[in-house]
This record gives structure tokens, sequence and C-alpha cells, in this order.
């Protein structure tokens, strides 16, 4: 993991691997942290790998005021695209869709609910009930009434009882402490390291699934048609649904199997928030 600065602005990119093309999300606001970039450029490289692509993860970041941020993004757009690897990037928090021009990946957020609730399909079939944080926005709702999954209305998703939980609002928003007050059976993440390392451990203590983000959210990275992201990512869980440990480390496992068939050394920590 390395951060590449830019020469013109105040921005950077956290780079995962070397000497590979890239794909992740680009953030703009006062002040974005490389800390949290790195973590997101890992779970990049996770969900790149699950897909078998050979791809690094990256996150990049613009550190610009709002009244600064038009001018902030051309700036780094053109000399990002000038560089000698190619890297690809969706929108983030702060950047507006489409203002990316060379380096933008366009994520279609209806390919991101499809392969959500596909997810959670294929880890609770019988499932009912859900409740969501808005991560996913209307798409996610249009989703989940098509395939029957009634939507609890609440103020607070993460007490409600419910068959499944939606989230990705934040990252590390379900710790610990979170995770022992949970009243769903499935935590379905719609955006990147929702659930922390020790709130994975206490879900599987409590009996509550915790699905891999960086498999549930896949979507809008697959190159297909909406069947086949469902396809996909429902095949992936079920393969990992078994897994002694859980199905967060069986996906971690499937990705560095493929991570080492083209990379001397595995990347050192899991995507998962601290």
């Amino acid at each position: 993991m390395f951060i590449r600065k830019l020469n013109d602005i105040d921005a950077f990119v956290a780079i995962d691997l070397n000497d590979a093309t890239g794909h992740g999300l680009i953030r703009c606001a006062p002040k974005v942290l490389q800390g949290g970039a790195k973590e997101l450029a890992r779970t990049s490289t996770y969900a790149l790998a699950a897909l078998g692509r050979k791809e690094t993860g990256i996150s990049a970041g613009i550190n610009a005021a709002p009244d600064d941020r038009e001018a902030a993004v051309a700036n780094f757009v053109e000399e990002v695209a000038g560089w000698d690897i190619e890297y690809r990037m969706m929108a983030g928090k702060g950047i507006e869709p489409g203002s990316l021009g060379a380096v933008e990946a366009i994520a279609d957020p209806s390919m991101l609910a499809a392969g959500a609730v596909a997810a959670a399909r294929s880890a609770q079939p019988d499932a009912t009930s859900s409740v969501v944080d808005g991560s996913a926005g209307p798409a996610l709702i249009a989703e989940l009434a098509a395939n029957g999954l009634e939507v609890v209305e609440v103020d607070d998703p993460l007490t409600a009882e419910a068959d499944l939980l939606f989230v990705g609002a934040k990252v590390g928003m379900v710790d610990h402490v979170v995770a022992d007050r949970l009243r769903c059976r499935a935590i379905v993440p719609t955006g990147p390291l929702p659930i922390t390392t020790k709130a994975v451990a206490h879900c599987q203590r409590n009996g509550v699934l915790a699905l891999p983000d960086f498999i549930t959210s896949i979507g809008p990275l697959v190159a297909g048609k909406r069947d086949e992201v469902c396809s996909l990512i429902s095949e992936t869980i079920s393969s990992v649904m078994r897994h002694e440990d859980g199905p967060i480390i069986g996906a971690c496992e499937r990705a560095e199997a493929f991570l080492t068939e083209w990379q001397d050394d595995l990347p050192f920590g899991r995507p998962m928030a601290a």
C-alpha cells in the first residue's frame, strides 16, 4: 500500500498493489484522511479479486473547500488521466457523478441494489422483512419490493427487529456495541466496511450473519447485465456460507486464493474496519 500525491493540488491516491491498473472510490472534502482511504483501497482490491480481475484497489481523496471543489476536481482529473497506469474511479462523497471525465467509472445504483438483495436472498432465502439505513437510496427500496421483502419503517434501523439489515452509510457503523443490540438475522452491507472486525466476532457469537461488503456491494463493478450480477453474487455468497469462521472470512480466503495467482505476497491486513 502506498500514497501517490498529486503535484498541483492537495490530493492523493491510495494504491494497494504495485504495477497494476486500478479501480476504486474518490471523495472530496476539506480533509480526507489517508488512513480511511487505505482501508477503502483494500476492500476494493478484494472485490476485484473476487471478480477474477488482476487489478489493484485504489481510493482517492481531494482536500478542498466547497467553493474550490469544481476546480480541484478538474485539476485532479487532468493530472491523473496523464499517469502511466490507468485508474478508474467511482464518485463518492463530495463528488458529482459525471464530473470525473476520463478517469470516471460509472456506478449504476440499480446494480448495487440488485446485488445486495441477491446476496441477502442467497444467505437467507426465507427472509420476509428488512430495514435499511438509506445508504443505497430508492433503488434498494424498489428492489426489495420487487423481491417481496417488506421494508419496516423505523427511526433506528440498527435496533429494529427484521430479518435483514441493509447498512452502508458509514465505515464502522456496526461496532461490537451495536452488534450486541442487533435484532436482525443478517447484516447486508450496501457500502464499504460498515462492520468492524470486533463486531464480526460478536455477530458470530450472537447468531447474526454478517455478509462481506466486498461481495454484497460489488454490483457496480460487474461488467454485465442485471441477471449476471445477481447470479454471480448469489453463487459467491452460497460458496462461503458454510465456512467455519463465517462468510466474511470465507470470502476473504476466496479472494486471496486468486491474489496469490498473480501477486508474490498477499497484502497485509484483510478488508474490515478497525
